[in-house]
């Protein structure tokens, strides 16, 4: 289902085409510039409905990336959040319970899971989210740091060699790499929204204004108790 917000720009496109619609049928239409022409104003409207699908998808891709990175540190089983209570048993069957190793690594896994995640918006563009944006992105940024860090501990560990191969070392280094590289997708993803969004905007604003620059144009050609100017002068965008 459509956002509140996206809906809104789709209305006001579509009073945007009624607009176009008019404006062609009318005899001796000829504004003093040609952005308000029909052809003018039609490459602003095709401009616009271009701009809509790109923001619309730009959103989609950020909450997929969003969802997969959410899966790779708390969802699955081979999350980072899942994998800690295994690494520690790992651990503690080759070392013991009471050894400096798994004191080690117990300390380690206490720092990473004092480290909450915070969520980010559903729509990271807006001024008053930017915080929650940063505040996120620090969360998930830490917890891969430490999960590193936990990596290079175990690595000291002589002979740690786990038979469960997604406690291996090699594949914990693959583990931290692809949410990495999932972080490092989000923060793109937020890039290209903000991009699209203010793309967007613009032609809004430029739209809202060759309408009213139309509706001065048609009352002063046609006259103020035209049909021409009444079937318009009520299309607010």
């Amino acid at each position: 289902m459509a956002s509140s917000i996206e809906s809104s720009y789709g209305a006001k496109l579509r009073k945007a085409q009624d607009l176009l619609t008019y404006i062609q049928s009318f005899a001796g239409y000829a504004p003093p510039r040609t952005q308000e022409s029909v052809a003018g104003f039609t490459a602003l409207i095709t401009s616009i409905s271009t701009s809509n699908t790109t923001t619309a998808n730009s959103l989609q891709q950020y909450k997929s990336a969003v969802a997969s990175r959410q899966n790779a540190y708390k969802g699955t089983a081979t999350s980072i959040d899942k994998l800690l209570s295994p690494i520690k048993g790992a651990v503690d069957a080759q070392f013991g319970k009471k050894s400096p190793e798994s004191a080690a690594i117990a300390s380690q896994i206490k720092t990473m899971r004092a480290t909450k995640l915070v969520k980010l918006p559903t729509d990271p563009t807006k001024t008053e989210q930017e915080k929650t944006v940063s505040q996120s992105e620090r969360s998930h940024g830490s917890i891969v740091q430490n999960f590193n860090n936990l990596i290079n501990t175990l690595q000291q560990f002589s002979g740690f060699n786990p038979s469960n191969n997604n406690l291996k070392i090699a594949t914990l280094q693959t583990t931290s790499a692809q949410v990495t590289t999932l972080n490092n997708t989000v923060a793109q993803r937020i890039v290209s929204l903000k991009t699209a969004q203010s793309s967007r905007a613009a032609l809004y604003a430029d739209l809202n204004d060759r309408v009213q620059r139309i509706k001065s144009y048609v009352k002063a050609q046609y006259g103020i108790q035209s049909n021409e100017y009444n079937l318009i002068k009520g299309i607010k965008i």
